[in-house]
């Protein structure tokens, strides 16, 4: 009972630290993951993705002597969950294997969210050697074509013969690693959402995890932009926002199988999101509290709000704490975009202790 004593105080000891935090707009903690896009650079030319449409400045990435510095400087600042982004991350394989390894050396969690397109039955041996945390492949359609026109041609078999070496590996290696598909939810795949669970547990899969599409996942552009996508395909509307609703209510009672890694609260909202467009809009985000992004430059960027600050400008620590930072945790508090990225954090005690219930299989 004394562990389960301390999982509640830690769990209440975070909560308020966070409640001080967005209430009086200055870090009380740090953050608990720390993502590393380590590169914008990608083979695909995803449909729901803007990423790759940026001009990627190869010679301005950061070494990776630089980024093994910075993820020691991160284990000295107290932080223990690291996660590998991109632009499509194993473009730097061998850079990505090695900061995996050093992280796992360190006691921290690392976890890696790739296409697949890279994930040869090698590559996976060398990540699950390396003691990889978790794996997340994309995978937007539970039919060939749905998933293939969305990622490209080819794309969707490559991604299940990548999760079958997965699930054979994982036993080979006696590996604890977590593998996850995440499915962003659009106007052309969300008839396939239940069989795509399906998909997942058949495969032997841990996990799917639903995101559903941004306008523009670069948040760089504005309301007009965003006005002209409600009414593209990608969006749902009309008649199929009641169709939405079926499947997000079946999507909770599938949660009780342990296999859904969003949050009943979060199934829920995704009809209220694609129904209210621009107006949809749930408040009290402490992402900025909670979630430190660091681009291939060094960048540290919060939903294009800033800060505008530098991994080279100076102590991450002085830096989390700065002025600057604080400007862009205020913009935050005040953002009235519609956002519903998987990132999202609200401050609501109730749903983020469903969520620790959630989380440790005592709520179904």
């Amino acid at each position: 009972m004394k562990s389960l004593y301390e999982d509640i105080f830690t769990f209440l000891k975070d909560y308020f630290a966070n409640y001080l935090s967005y209430n009086l707009n200055y870090p009380f903690i740090k953050p608990w993951r720390v993502n590393f896009d380590i590169t914008h650079r990608c083979p695909l030319r995803c449909k729901t993705c803007s990423v790759w449409k940026k001009n990627p400045e190869v010679d301005e990435e950061l070494s990776l002597e630089e980024l093994k510095k910075l993820l020691e400087k991160m284990k000295e600042w107290g932080v223990d969950h690291v996660s590998f982004a991109g632009g499509e991350t194993l473009v730097r394989k061998n850079d990505v294997i090695e900061l995996i390894s050093l992280a796992s050396s360190m006691n921290m969690r690392a976890d890696l969210i790739t296409s697949g397109y890279f994930l040869d039955k090698k590559t996976c041996e060398r990540l699950l050697k390396a003691k990889v945390s978790k794996i997340s492949i994309s995978l937007d359609g539970a039919k060939r074509e749905t998933h293939d026109f969305i990622r490209g041609r080819g794309n969707y078999d490559k991604v299940i013969r990548t999760a079958k070496n997965l699930v054979s590996l994982k036993a080979e290696f006696k590996s604890n690693v977590e593998l996850e598909f995440t499915t962003v939810v659009t106007g052309y795949n969300f008839r396939e959402l239940i069989d795509i669970f399906n998909l997942m547990q058949d495969l032997g899969f841990d996990y799917v995890n639903y995101q559903v599409i941004t306008p523009d996942n670069t948040f760089t552009k504005g309301l007009e932009y965003y006005r002209d996508f409600y009414e593209s395909n990608f969006w749902i509307n009309g008649n199929d926002l009641n169709l939405l609703k079926r499947i997000a209510l079946k999507l909770v009672k599938l949660k009780k199988t342990g296999k859904i890694r969003n949050t009943r609260d979060y199934l829920l909202m995704m009809p209220k999101y694609f129904e209210k467009k621009e107006k949809f809009n749930v408040g009290k985000c402490i992402v900025g509290f909670s979630y430190l992004n660091i681009d291939p430059y060094g960048n540290i960027s919060v939903c294009g709000l800033g800060p505008n600050l530098n991994v080279n400008d100076g102590n991450i620590n002085n830096l989390w704490n700065s002025k600057e930072y604080k400007k862009t945790r205020f913009k935050i508090k005040r953002c009235k975009r519609p956002c519903l990225m998987l990132c999202y954090e609200r401050l609501d005690f109730k749903i983020l202790f469903k969520a620790w219930l959630e989380l440790r299989g005592w709520l179904s």
